[in-house]
């Protein structure tokens, strides 16, 4: 079967609006980890979950002050783990999945552990190898935790909608903010100053935009034409292709005006069309709140750890597995393996 990379802002425009390009392709990895989720459909269905996903994560929602104080508070928590473990990625591991687990009706379930339990099913879904059996183990944790889901959120749906759709939630949408979140943390420290002054002169969301403009969480989807098509700056695209659309490269082409955060400017970050992230502003309501703690600490206190495996192309984590404190400056506590510790 062709296969057709696009990275051209105007082909991705293309790919994510047309109607000649779907999403629900049978070998799409979502469908084999989440079930079939919002992500893999199309037509009425799409559009029917689509709405419950609207209505539990609108403006109206993120503006108010419920939302507010669970960031707030996810974020202190953030803070806290990050200094405990002496890794500030710890903290963007951390305040996504509290969220997440907090709006589940979860609260006893501790985020970071719960995202190591996830592990093995967000490397897949990222396009990292993972046994068999590992993967196993990650979707049946995943289909308890959902049986203990009491809320209304997705209420509305079917029985197997419903679990797919609570699939969806639990994995990509916390994943996609801890790398988000991480991508922030990574430009804040090779330039603590320049965000510093840009965060005083922009403002939050505009400056996160941009940082993820630049450097997209998600890099790449997938679509199939559905028809024999024409691609502007490909050519003709027979029916039945694969299109790796490249999100971050067609975000970092596309570029963002420095006091622009509007959603009609925010490149590809979060998609476009149909298919657009439904929680982007519960993701830009973290990663703002993240980045107005994250400049109060001194970058030159921490120094990064090198991850053993290659960026991924899907969920694009930095090449960084922890951004750990020097030991010179862990005063009043001890160092292990050359990290701080509490003492």
């Amino acid at each position: 079967m062709e296969r057709v990379t696009i990275s051209d802002p105007a082909d991705v425009d293309l790919l994510l609006r047309g109607k000649e390009f779907r999403a629900d392709h049978p070998f799409r990895v979502s469908r084999r980890i989440l079930g079939v989720s919002t992500l893999d459909l199309e037509g009425s269905e799409h559009r029917t979950r689509k709405r419950e996903w609207w209505a539990g994560f609108g403006k109206q929602w993120t503006d108010g002050a419920a939302a507010q104080e669970l960031v707030s508070s996810a974020v202190a928590g953030g803070f806290a783990r990050a200094r405990a473990s002496n890794d500030l990625l710890q903290g963007c591991v951390y305040i996504p999945n509290r969220v997440v687990l907090e709006l589940l009706g979860l609260p006893g379930v501790d985020p970071v552990e719960h995202y190591a339990r996830l592990g093995p099913a967000v490397r897949t879904l990222g396009g990292l190898p993972e046994p068999e059996e590992s993967l196993a183990r990650s979707r049946d944790y995943i289909r308890d935790l959902s049986r203990d889901v009491t809320v209304p959120l997705f209420a509305g749906l079917p029985d197997e909608a419903r679990a797919a759709e609570l699939a969806l939630f639990l994995i990509a949408g916390a994943e996609t903010t801890v790398v988000a979140l991480k991508i922030v943390t990574a430009a804040w420290w090779r330039d603590p100053s320049g965000v510093r002054d840009d965060l005083r002169s922009s403002g939050a969301g505009n400056l996160v935009m941009r940082m993820l403009a630049s450097d997209a969480p998600l890099g790449m989807t997938t679509r199939h034409a559905s028809q024999d098509v024409v691609v502007p700056g490909v050519g003709a695209i027979p029916r039945g292709a694969i299109l790796d659309v490249d999100l971050a490269g067609a975000s970092e082409q596309s570029g963002l005006d420095e006091t622009d955060a509007r959603r009609s400017s925010q490149g590809y970050v979060f998609g476009a069309g149909a298919h657009r992230c439904p929680g982007d502003r519960l993701a830009m309501l973290e990663a703002e709140a993240y980045l107005e703690g994250l400049v109060q600490l001194d970058a030159s206190e921490y120094a990064p750890v090198e991850a053993s495996e290659p960026r991924p192309s899907t969920f694009r984590h930095p090449t960084w597995h922890a951004l750990t404190k020097h030991p010179s400056v862990c005063a009043g506590s001890e160092t292990v393996g050359g990290r701080c510790t509490e003492s």
